[in-house]
Parts: structure tokens; sequence; C-alpha cells
């Protein structure tokens, strides 16, 4: 039996996404990695009873914490079914208040989105089938060229990012900025795996929920904002393109990560039902290369052999 892992499975998105697997997934084990180890098994609980998938289980994951990610790779590698099928990076913050660090030093944002759910992935490659697949949840904020109300992304360097200098712009701006940018990582993340795992079958797909009010993105808003996006905003998904309900957006990650309609589909950025375009700046080949040679230096993870094919000209390029 071969295992599927859903970050951030416990709520929003990742919660449906779960629940949707449980229901078509139904010869495989679901691993929820989990922060609370008491929320997370009343959350297996509450799954089972809707789809009556038995074999569904969490084990203890903080993405803030290089130790708690290698102690999830250490407890999964003494699982039974410890062959992963399916890798699913759905787990994600916003922070626009003022800069928080995780406890490895890195800014809080960067280090969640990014570096956390790369060190994860480094670390379960040597479990994931050669045909597996490997999705990142990303978002359209990546993309300036969408002008959309949130400050765009500008990638500089996976070190700036994790330790950022003070900013002179507004604190909400600085940390839409800092989401948005972390967005973009995933896809430049997505595209530059799958370059380094060929000679597999893996695929490594990057997915944008669209615009998804109702989720938890928005602790930290004020609480007016708070309160349009869980009450007002909603509305939306009624009728203007790409906005989702958490439940929509959880079933079309599930059905993208399972149904044999995309069982080929790779080195793709997929929104709104279809492959779409990402932005010019994630198909920048210098840019996924420093944050993949960056993000291994910044977390000390060690390159699985298994499937990756490093090769000296990538290092030597980007030694130049």
């Amino acid at each position: 039996m071969d295992s599927i892992i859903i970050t951030g499975g416990t709520s929003g998105i990742g919660f449906e996404c779960a629940l949707q697997m449980a229901r078509v997934a139904t010869k495989h084990q679901i691993i929820l990695p989990v922060r609370n180890l008491l929320a997370g098994n009343d959350v297996v609980e509450i799954i089972k009873n809707k789809t009556g998938h038995k074999n569904i289980k969490c084990l203890e994951l903080d993405l803030a914490s290089l130790k708690s990610i290698r102690h999830f790779s250490e407890s999964f590698s003494k699982e039974k079914h410890n062959s992963v099928a399916i890798l699913i990076n759905n787990a994600g913050i916003q922070n626009i208040g003022g800069t928080i660090y995780t406890s490895d030093g890195f800014e809080l944002t960067f280090g969640v989105n990014h570096l956390g759910p790369f060190a994860l992935t480094q670390l379960l490659l040597p479990f994931v089938n050669n045909d597996g697949h490997i999705l990142f949840t990303a978002s359209d904020t990546h993309d300036p060229e969408l002008n959309l109300p949130i400050a765009p992304p500008i990638y500089t360097s996976a070190e700036e990012l994790a330790y950022p200098k003070e900013s002179s712009e507004k604190q909400n701006i600085v940390g839409q900025r800092r989401y948005s940018t972390s967005k973009l990582c995933n896809i430049l993340t997505a595209y530059e795996l799958q370059n380094q795992v060929k000679g597999t079958d893996i695929r490594v797909n990057a997915y944008d929920p669209g615009m998804t009010p109702g989720t938890g993105l928005a602790k930290t808003y004020s609480p007016f904002m708070r309160f349009l996006w869980k009450n007002v905003l909603p509305v939306l998904t009624l009728f203007k393109r790409n906005v989702n309900t958490p439940k929509q957006a959880g079933k079309n990650l599930a059905t993208l990560a399972f149904d044999e309609k995309f069982s080929k589909l790779k080195h793709s950025y997929f929104s709104d039902g279809k492959v779409i375009k990402s932005s010019i700046d994630s198909y920048n080949v210098y840019f996924q290369r420093e944050l993949w040679n960056s993000s291994l230096k910044l977390t000390n993870i060690d390159i699985d052999k298994k499937h990756i094919a490093y090769n000296d000209n990538k290092q030597n390029t980007d030694d130049n």
C-alpha cells in the first residue's frame, strides 16, 4: 500500500483535498502532517466517518522547524507503508504583521511556505515512487501581470528572503510581497525539481487554487478584513472566474493529484481547471537554480541520489 501525504490537511483547502482523496484513493494510506496531534486525530476521525476510509493517520510536523521536518521524515521511514505515491505540499501562511522568524531564524512566510516544503520534499524523495506525483500549492498572486490587489513578488535571492533587511514599505505591503514571492518560489521549485528528477517518471506540478475566501489565510488581517474574507467575499464564488470555495479548491487539487486524466501532466502550472502559463519570472532558469542551490545550503539537506539527476553543468552555471 502506497501513501499519500497532504500538508495543511486539517482545514481549508487541505482538509477538503484530504476528504476527496479518502473517497477516491481507497487503496492508499493517507497521512496528514500536523502540528497538534490531538487536533489532527480529531480531523482524521471526521474524515474516516465521512468517507469510510480506514487507512488515515496523522504524524507530527511543524514546517517552521527543520528539526521537526527531519523528525517527520524519520517517523515516516519507520511506517509499514513508507512508499509515497503522492506528496501534496499544500500548507501555507500569510503574515502581514511585523516580521516573525522560524525556530531556525528564517523569515516566517519564506520559511513555512518555501523552505519547509522544500526540505520536506528533499527528505521524502528516497521514498517517492518512480512514478510518484509531487505538487506545490502556489497562487496567482505570483504573477504581476494579473494586476491583483496584492503587492507583487520580487525575487532577489533565497538568502535575502530568508534573512530580510528592514524595509521602508508599510508593514502590510511587506507582508503581502513576502507571500506573493513565496508563492513564486513554490513554482520555481516545482519547475527545477522536475528538471532534477529527469530519468524517472516522477511528475511535479504547481497548483493555483484561485482566490479562496473562507480559508484561514487571513488570520493576521484586521478584524474588518477578516470579516470580509470569511463572510462577504465568498459571494464572489458565485459569479467571478477563478474564485473558489475551499471545498471546490480542495476537490480540484485532489483531482489534479489523482485523476487518471491528468496522469501524464508534469512540469505544469494548473489554474482554473486547466494548464496555463505562469509568470515570466517563474521560467527564469537562474532564479530556479539559485533558489534550489541556496535552499539546499539554508536547510543543510543532502541531495538524495535515488531520483535527483544533478549534473556538473548546472552547478558550474550557478557558480558563474
